[in-house]
C-alpha cells in the first residue's frame, strides 16, 4: 500500500468521526454525511443530499472545494488547501458564516 492510499483511508475514518460527532452534538444544524464521488470525498447534508464541501487529495495536499453558483467547483475561500486531514477538519468545524452549513 502506498502513502496516498493510507492517507485516504485515514482521512475517511477521521471524516466519518467528524460527521458523527457533529451530528450528535448539534441538533440545531443540518446533519452531515460522508460520501465519495469521482475519487474525492464529499460532505453532504443528509436530508437534502446537498454537497457542502468536496475534498480532493492531490500532490500530498488536501484541496477544499465548494459548489460554485454557476456550477462546478471553486476553492473554499478561507482555506483552499491544507496539509493534513486534521487541518481540514479544524477548518470545517469553524463553520464560517458565509458558508451555510
Amino acid at each position: 500500500m502506498n502513502l496516498s492510499v493510507l492517507e485516504l483511508q485515514r482521512a475517511r475514518k477521521h471524516l466519518e468521526t467528524c460527521c458523527h460527532r457533529r451530528n450528535a452534538q448539534r441538533s440545531d444544524v443540518a446533519r452531515w454525511c460522508l460520501g465519495e464521488e469521482g475519487g474525492a470525498f464529499e460532505i453532504r447534508e443528509c436530508a437534502g443530499d446537498t454537497v457542502v464541501v468536496r475534498l480532493c487529495f492531490q500532490d500530498g495536499r488536501w484541496l477544499l472545494l465548494v459548489p460554485a453558483a454557476e456550477g462546478g467547483w471553486r476553492p473554499y475561500p478561507p482555506r483552499p488547501e491544507a496539509a493534513t486531514i486534521d487541518a481540514v477538519i479544524d477548518e470545517l468545524e469553524q463553520a464560517p458564516l458565509h458558508i451555510h452549513w
